[in-house]
C-alpha cells in the first residue's frame, strides 16, 4: 500500500472513530459543557488580560469596542481547538 493511501485510511479511520464517540444528543453533550465553560472562561481571561494591559499602558485604542471585539474573536479562534476539548474532531494531516 502506498504513503498516499495509507493516510488517507488512516485519516477515514479517525473520523469513523470519532463520529462514533462523539455526542448524538445534546442529553449525552450535557456531560462536557462544565469543561467547555471552563476552558471558555479561562480563554477569555487571558484576552481580558490582555485588554487590561494595554489599556493601563496607556493606549486609547485599546480601550475601543472593535479592538476589543477583535481581541476576543482572535483568542477565541486562536484556541478553539483547546476550547473544543473532547468535542472536537481529530486533527488529520
Amino acid at each position: 500500500m502506498g504513503k498516499k493511501k495509507r493516510e488517507e485510511k488512516l485519516k477515514r479511520k479517525a473520523l469513523e472513530e470519532w463520529e462514533k464517540k462523539r455526542p448524538k444528543t445534546f442529553r449525552e453533550a450535557l456531560k462536557y459543557f462544565p469543561g467547555v465553560f471552563l476552558r471558555t472562561s479561562l480563554v477569555m481571561m487571558g484576552a481580558v488580560a490582555l485588554i487590561l494591559l494595554l489599556a493601563a499602558l496607556g493606549l486609547s485604542w485599546a480601550q475601543s469596542f472593535w479592538f476589543q471585539l477583535l481581541v476576543y474573536l482572535g483568542f477565541y479562534l486562536a484556541f478553539q481547538r483547546f476550547i473544543m476539548g473532547p468535542l472536537a474532531p481529530p486533527r488529520v494531516k
